[in-house]
């Protein structure tokens, strides 16, 4: 234990440093690993060429959440053009899916 004052100040400022500098490479080696983790399970994990019933589920909700995406984009795109332009966007609307052009 420091004894003067100054001494003292010092020393506390030492160990105070010496603790923030242990909790930030304790923390950097702690992301690092985590990163480590992430990458390894996403690229290396389990890469063989069978399918399993995981993969196919993620394939099915990945085609439904797009689909659902491009309806949602279409349905605001109508709702944006009926904004803008009012009742014509019916008559349009309905000019195309019958596949009449004025």
């Amino acid at each position: 234990m420091c004894v003067r004052i100054i001494g003292s100040a010092l020393c506390c400022c030492l160990n105070l440093g010496v603790k923030v500098l242990c909790c930030i490479i304790c923390s950097s080696l702690g992301i690092l690993v985590i990163g480590a983790l992430v990458i390894y399970f996403v690229f290396f994990h389990n890469k063989s060429a069978k399918t399993t019933k995981a993969d196919e589920t993620t394939a099915a909700v990945t085609t439904a959440s797009v689909a659902v995406r491009a309806m949602a984009q279409q349905l605001y795109n109508h709702h944006l053009k009926q904004h803008l332009f009012g009742d014509d966007v019916d008559k349009e609307k309905d000019a195309e899916m019958t596949g009449l052009d004025d």
